[in-house]
């Protein structure tokens, strides 16, 4: 007979993780257009549960993006880009973290995309994301001034913005999914097109 007891020291995942992780697969799997009965009958819970953990559709995305954040690889790539012993190394952190984030977050950030403009609350929370990404460009656009490498014309505005643009969901889908550049590819052709592009 063949146990179907858990390995020691591997604990049941919660209902709550159950919900989340089946969102995220079925998302990768089939889109953003996913319903709330449908994450329920992946999960192998009610829909009722579903709401009680959630309260609704936003709400469960908006999990899924806190989840994703506390729970995969981002704290770890953003640590690099602020440890970086300098601006050409940060660059290339920033490459790193989204060649490696992207594929990750991609089919959470599809649902974001498709349904911020109709829900304030991931509108909302869409800015709030925004506005940390510049954040840590503009830290990294501030080193290579502060170091004297940011070429001409960018001002540290102008840079971060560059910096924004060429780490862009839309842009790694193109080049990635589209284009057919693998993991590797991307990471290194980005640190290429953001040190051409920006230093001096």
């Amino acid at each position: 007979m063949v146990s179907t007891s858990r390995p020691k020291g591997v604990t049941e995942p919660s209902t709550r993780e159950r919900i989340l992780n089946a969102a995220i697969a079925l998302f990768a799997a089939r889109g953003p257009e996913i319903t709330l009965e449908t994450v329920a009958a992946e999960a192998g819970v009610s829909r009722q549960t579903v709401y009680v953990h959630f309260g609704s559709r936003s709400g469960l995305v908006l999990a899924l993006v806190q989840h994703l954040d506390t729970r995969g690889p981002l704290p770890e790539l953003i640590e690099r880009v602020v440890d970086a012993p300098n601006a050409l190394a940060a660059l290339d952190a920033v490459a790193r973290l989204h060649a490696e984030y992207s594929p990750v977050a991609y089919p959470v950030a599809r649902v974001f995309t498709t349904s911020r403009q109709l829900d304030p609350a991931l509108q909302v929370a869409w800015g709030d994301r925004m506005a940390a990404r510049r954040g840590l460009y503009g830290e990294v656009v501030e080193r290579l001034a502060g170091e004297g490498r940011l070429a001409e014309p960018w001002t540290m505005e102008t840079a971060t913005e560059v910096v924004f643009a060429l780490t862009s969901w839309q842009l790694w889908e193109q080049l990635t999914l589209d284009g057919g550049w693998s993991k590797q590819q991307y990471r290194s052709r980005l640190g290429v097109m953001l040190r051409r592009t920006l230093v001096r």
